[in-house]
């Protein structure tokens, strides 16, 4: 059956938090968990609005307003009544009188007299029905004999009136069943002699989340969606003048558009009009058993019109002098209905207004690092594709953050909260850009890199070769402290902040920044190499040494390893050479693919030349299509669209490489560089040499907060061909090697020698089955 549904805090310790003119301490407690509950739910419908009510697709409706009034009306609240008073002045924003709080509908009275549908003919053979007592209408049965009973009437009619105004808001077990007993009973088709449609209906969807800075590769976007109207055929011969009068509690069935539309009926609305049973909507359950009616759809004429338009409205009828109903009956007599006011065109596009970043807020006031909050929290829980590999849930993230964003005393503490929430969608391409983190992690380097081995922090090359020996500084260097710090200690700090997918890649971005510090300011290290003697060193800090920081390796991009094998450095080989590339080791019995950095977008031109088959399956892409809130709604408890396709590697007429191939892969794989390993593996099998990948693929996209805080995420799900996970996990290497200490510090490339083991003899298992 369809229906048409109507309208922690966690106390820190010695710590008060304000939420507007409100201190939480721990004495309020309650009353504290009171109000986060409700921030909680209103910034949830704040949320869902936002993305899918359609005025906000091109009306002039400033969204975050309305929910910065309403967090101190929240706070203040002492009441579940003020709580909704609430909540309904932001929805007032809107312009929508189907958007609204619900108010409580009391169990309605038993109906001692004869249960509605009641019917009746006048004296000069018009047919007046009334629906008033909706409630009646749950008895399915009684109801649809009496719509059948009526629908035989119409044969004998001059013209109709239906009295649908309701006595009371109708209760939600009613709601929807006028329309659906009007279709059941066949009583649509007996009206007009001719087929009537109703008008379209059109909503919002959105295909992935479109970046708000720059441009993606993920194709996202955002449209208007329309629904065909409802045709109904004619099951008469005659023309039924009709004419439908309602009320602000008022259901209408859609057929009484259809009829208006052609001028075969005319609608009277006493009071205020309402199409809140005539479009979409989406019923919410908020706390204090606070409900909310949100609008999903519009209605649209062929002609771009949109909206309801009664023919008449009507002051409310006294109970002594039905002034409506008498007008009801002289226009169903005369049989000439016009309707009193043009409708509005609707804008053929969507021109949603553009999210505002609030650049100029270095430290926004508490109502809008709360929106930071709820941004975070709805751009996440609607589009991020991998909310099933999170671990913790989500809303309870939101309900921890509110009070953290509430206690941030500056600007700092407000980057760095937004971060730490950030953090919780484990995702390696959750970066963010913004002025105050990157003065905080430090936008100079010293001459050195360092990289994780075994679990140390070891320097790992040079930015400034001379500057760094001069210091008595060697490869290999293992790191203690920087700047008195002990470096388990200022990697945990920083790390705090670092969103990840996996363990290794935490460790990867963490030890990318941890010596970093203000341009021109001294780093003082304390080392210890090779033979255990500790020193500490003072370098300094430039941000020119980033000019250094490029590629992963130096040497010959492309070579010939002893016994005929092939090396290239994907981290730097650009797809202009891939073709010499393959020249190159055309005859050589295998070819090691270097793949523990970013590749140069190669894959699409290597890939093809590993294979011979066509059309073969590379990647599997899923993403979040959006037609609806993701909230219980009636009957549905989870309404999710996913769009799924097969990425496939280009066909090529060039000569194929017949070969062995590997792939050399670490905790510096990430993305597109874990993308090129799935086209390597569809393609002919490569096997991966090295460890777990960082766990991170899928086109990037980004989002805004207050203080012009950029936060990046992954846009869509990425798995291997035949749908095994890859987000959080990585690549899983075939033959696992990792280099040492020892290793490193004698120049070995441990790695490297284990792949060309591997191709000389075989993995381990390969060699067992063999002996």
């Amino acid at each position: 059956m369809k229906r048409s549904y109507g309208c922690l805090l966690a106390l820190m310790s010695c710590m008060a938090l304000t939420f507007g003119s409100q201190v939480l301490a721990a004495p309020h407690a309650q009353a504290d968990s009171v109000r986060l509950e409700r921030l909680v739910a209103l910034g949830k419908l704040w949320s869902a609005v936002k993305f899918f009510h359609p005025y906000l697709a091109y009306r002039e409706i400033d969204w975050d307003a309305a929910l910065i009034a309403a967090i101190p009306r929240v706070n203040a609240a002492t009441s579940a009544e003020e709580y909704a008073t609430a909540v309904q002045n932001m929805l007032d924003k809107l312009g929508d009188p189907a958007t609204c709080v619900i108010q409580p509908t009391p169990a309605a009275a038993a109906n001692e007299g004869a249960r509605h549908p009641l019917s009746k003919f006048t004296s000069d053979s018009l047919l007046l029905v009334t629906i008033t007592n909706y409630g009646d209408l749950t008895d399915f049965g009684g109801a649809t004999e009496k719509l059948r009973t009526i629908g035989r009437q119409l044969a004998l009619a001059r013209g109709a009136v239906f009295d649908l105004r309701a006595s009371a808001p109708i209760r939600a077990e009613a709601a929807g069943m006028l329309a659906f007993l009007f279709e059941w009973s066949a009583l649509n088709g007996l009206f007009a002699a001719t087929p009537v449609s109703t008008p379209g209906q059109r909503a919002r969807m959105h295909v992935g989340f479109a970046p708000q800075s720059g441009g993606t590769s993920g194709g996202y976007y955002s449209a208007f969606y329309v629904n065909d109207g409802q045709t109904y055929p004619s099951a008469s011969k005659q023309e039924v003048p009709t004419v439908f009068v309602s009320n602000d509690h008022s259901e209408l069935p859609p057929i009484a558009l259809a009829l208006q539309a052609v001028g075969k009926a005319a609608i009277i609305a006493e009071g205020n009009a309402s199409e809140a049973s005539l479009v979409k909507t989406h019923r919410f359950s908020l706390t204090d058993d606070v409900e909310v009616r949100m609008r999903l759809s519009e209605l649209i004429a062929e002609d771009g019109a949109g909206g309801f338009q009664p023919n008449l409205v009507a002051a409310t009828s006294s109970a002594t002098d039905d002034q409506t109903l008498s007008t009801a009956l002289v226009w169903a007599r005369r049989a000439d209905f016009k309707t009193s006011t043009a409708r509005q065109t609707l804008p053929a596009r969507a021109v949603p207004q553009a999210e505002r970043a609030y650049h100029e807020m270095r430290y926004p006031p508490l109502e809008y690092r709360l929106l930071a909050a709820f941004r975070i929290w709805s751009t996440i829980y609607y589009f991020f594709p991998y909310q099933d590999l999170m671990d913790e849930d989500w809303e309870g993230v939101l309900k921890s953050f509110l009070p953290q964003m509430a206690a941030a005393r500056d600007s700092l503490e407000y980057a760095l909260t937004v971060a730490e929430m950030v953090t919780h969608m484990h995702d390696s391409h959750g970066f963010i850009r913004s002025e105050v983190l990157r003065q905080y992690f430090g936008v100079a380097p010293p001459p050195i890199r360092a990289r994780m081995i075994e679990g140390l922090s070891v320097v790992e090359s040079f930015l400034d070769d001379s500057t760094a020996r001069a210091a008595g500084i060697e490869i290999g260097d293992v790191i203690l402290r920087v700047d008195g710090e002990e470096v388990t200690a200022r990697l945990t700090r920083y790390s705090k902040y670092l969103a990840a997918s996996t363990p290794q890649a935490l460790m990867t971005m963490a030890a990318a920044r941890f010596l970093n510090g203000a341009d021109s300011s001294i780093a003082t290290l304390t080392l210890r190499d090779r033979n255990n003697r500790v020193q500490e060193v003072k370098l300094l800090r430039q941000s020119a040494y980033r000019a250094n920081w490029s590629g992963e390796r130096g040497g010959d991009m492309l070579k010939l390893l002893p016994n005929n094998i092939g090396y290239a450095d994907l981290d730097r080989l650009p797809v202009a050479m891939v073709d010499s590339m393959f020249t190159m080791f055309k005859n050589a019995k295998a070819i090691i693919f270097d793949m523990r950095g970013y590749p140069q977008g190669t894959a699409w031109a290597i890939a093809p030349r590993l294979t011979d088959k066509r059309n073969v399956a590379a990647a599997l892409f899923e993403r979040r299509v959006l037609l609806v809130p993701d909230t219980p709604n009636g009957e549905m408890l989870k309404q999710i669209a996913i769009e799924t396709f097969v990425q496939r590697i280009p066909n090529s007429e060039q000569w194929k490489y017949k070969g062995k191939t590997v792939m050399l892969i670490d905790e510096r794989t990430i993305s597109q560089a874990e993308h090129t390993g799935l086209f390597f593996e569809a393609a002919n099998g490569t096997k991966f040499i090295g460890s777990h990948t960082m766990g991170a693929n899928g086109d990037v996209t980004n989002f805004y907060v207050p203080g012009g805080i950029l936060i990046h995420f992954t846009g869509q799900s990425v798995k291997h061909a035949d749908g095994r996970q890859l987000q959080r996990l990585g690549l899983v290497p075939d033959v696992e090697v990792k280099p040492t200490l020892k290793g490193f510090r004698s120049g070995r490339d441990e790695v490297l020698e284990k792949a060309v083991e591997f191709i000389e003899k075989g993995s381990p298992e390969t060699r067992k089955k063999k002996s």
